[in-house]
């Protein structure tokens, strides 16, 4: 008798009813890179480096001004200026700006989240 089985057998004789049967949350993948340091994505280098202010490009092609910093994507030269609510695509997984962080000494860092 299964594992699985073996439980149902034992709410049955209890008068319980089982447990729904739910799927686990996706794991929430986020990675964070240095200013002049190299990330991983999922296995592709991203070089990371010119923590500033500037504008940049959100999803829908609006425009946005903040604290920014360029990110060297796999395949493309030069590197694109980011901030925080833009999306870059790294391998097969989209990848979103969660914050680029500007601190008033040291170096600065950018937070991504993957989305799919």
């Amino acid at each position: 008798m299964s594992g699985w089985n073996a439980l149902l057998m034992l709410f049955a004789c209890a008068g319980e009813p089982p447990p729904p049967l739910t799927r686990p949350e996706p794991a929430v993948i986020i990675e964070e890179i240095e200013e002049t340091t190299v990330g991983d994505l999922d296995g592709h280098r991203v070089p990371m480096g010119n923590v500033t202010t500037g504008t940049y490009r959100l999803p829908d092609g609006s425009e946005r001004s903040g604290v920014i910093c360029s990110l060297v994507l796999p395949g493309q030269s030069p590197g694109v200026f980011v901030g925080q609510g833009s999306v870059v695509t790294v391998g097969a997984h989209r990848w979103k700006v969660v914050e680029v962080e500007s601190p008033p000494q040291g170096l600065g860092s950018v937070t991504l989240q993957r989305l799919d």
